[in-house]
């Protein structure tokens, strides 16, 4: 039959199809996940406690109760995409304690909010292109790093944030040995032979052409150390887990790259790879109530899948859970407490393109739920021989 959709005018029969499909899909993981919705779409996360903070498309962070999926307080000034968010305990030299949200934009700058009141403290300004990240090191005074696609990092003091006066935090080192925009970056504090910590850090960025970078804390700066490899191109996500680093890239592989393993080692890394780009990593932390070793992937496929990660680090897929309609950007742990009788338990928060938040528990890791829709396969009669058919396609896709 012929559609009389207006909408349907000048498309073929497999995309009308695809729309169709992708409605069921819609439709069908409305409540998978109890999402939370937002206003736009979601391209970083920060979990504190029972509330997340999200760095949005729509120029904006906000601050919302994860519990009741409510909005605390939108973060607004930036005049772009807010790429990337970070929080920070500030303890000032007078005993006063508040938290500081970062926010890194499009828009190149950094700014600086107190979190609580949402008043906008400062504006940092240093980079010439999109601000991609933001790290808060645990250093002796405490650093910022950001990354950017001008190839560089920057290194920021935080300590005047401790003043009375709240004073801007300032550059102190710029990184340029990256030739490519710097995506991503994570850290690791090392431990001295008892196993505390020994006030060094391991620092780890990930660029654009699929080059990781380890460097090391010395004097309050960074310094390189070695290259690690083991990806074509753009390295999406760093995420440090209990035994080794974590990279997922654009090339639609996760990689893990044990700490135990020295970089010259010519063993092969246990590399995963995904049917398209992996776009965030969450490897589950020992305290996590599962019985085995989880790591999950998100992909621009929509999908989250389950790994497990046995004794000999080979990864095999048990799960995968599907409810986003957009590609999963960011996935934290989150112990949520009761708000009637103070019980906790973990479960998982993922964000994605698709405008949601989305709240898994340790059954739907355990056993994924499933998302019932059906792709029907129809003969749509479009008036159209199959020669039109191609030859309309042809014409959609020319460009000229």
């Amino acid at each position: 039959m012929q559609s009389a959709d207006p909408g349907h005018l000048f498309q073929t029969t497999q995309q009308i199809r695809h729309a169709a499909e992708r409605e069921r899909k819609l439709r069908a993981a409305e409540k998978v996940g109890d999402p939370i919705i937002v206003s736009s779409k979601v391209l970083d996360l920060a979990v504190r406690g029972q509330e997340g903070w999200t760095g949005e498309s729509g120029w904006q962070a906000r601050r919302v109760d994860l519990r009741t999926g409510k909005t605390i307080k939108l973060y607004k000034g930036h005049q772009g995409p807010v790429t990337t968010v970070a929080l920070y305990d500030v303890k000032g030299q007078d005993g006063s304690r508040w938290l500081a949200l970062f926010t890194g934009s499009w828009d190149k700058t950094i700014r600086v909010w107190h979190a609580d009141s949402g008043e906008l403290l400062h504006t940092l300004e240093g980079h010439t292109d999109f601000v991609k990240s933001l790290t808060v090191l645990p250093t002796s005074p405490p650093r910022l790093l950001s990354t950017s696609s001008d190839r560089t990092c920057r290194l920021w003091d935080l300590s005047p944030l401790s003043t009375p006066e709240k004073t801007a935090p300032r550059s102190v080192q710029t990184i340029k040995e990256h030739t490519r925009p710097v995506e991503c970056a994570t850290y690791r504090v090392e431990l001295d032979g008892s196993g505390r910590p020994s006030g060094r850090l391991s620092v780890w960025t990930g660029d654009s052409l699929g080059a990781i970078k380890r460097w090391e804390t010395s004097s309050g700066k960074l310094g390189w150390t070695e290259d690690v490899k083991g990806h074509e191109t753009s390295v999406a996500q760093l995420v440090v887990g209990d035994e080794g680093l974590w990279s997922v890239s654009m090339d639609k592989t996760a990689i893990y790259h044990p700490f135990d393993r020295p970089s010259s080692s010519s063993l092969p890394k246990p590399t995963i790879l995904h049917p398209s780009y992996v776009k965030s990593v969450l490897p589950l932390p020992e305290d996590f109530p599962i019985p085995r070793t989880y790591t999950l992937t998100g992909s621009e496929d929509e999908d989250i899948r389950i790994w497990d990660m046995d004794e000999a680090k080979k990864p095999r897929l048990v799960g995968t859970i599907r409810g986003h309609c957009g590609e999963v950007t960011a996935m934290r742990c989150w112990l949520r407490e009761d708000e009637e009788d103070g019980r906790t338990s973990w479960g998982v928060i993922t964000g994605g393109l698709d405008q949601t938040l989305r709240r898994w528990t340790v059954q739907d890791i355990l056993n994924p739920p499933v998302l019932n829709y059906e792709s029907v396969e129809e003969k749509a009669d479009t008036g159209m021989t199959t020669e039109e058919e191609r030859e309309l396609a042809e014409l959609m896709s020319d460009e000229d």
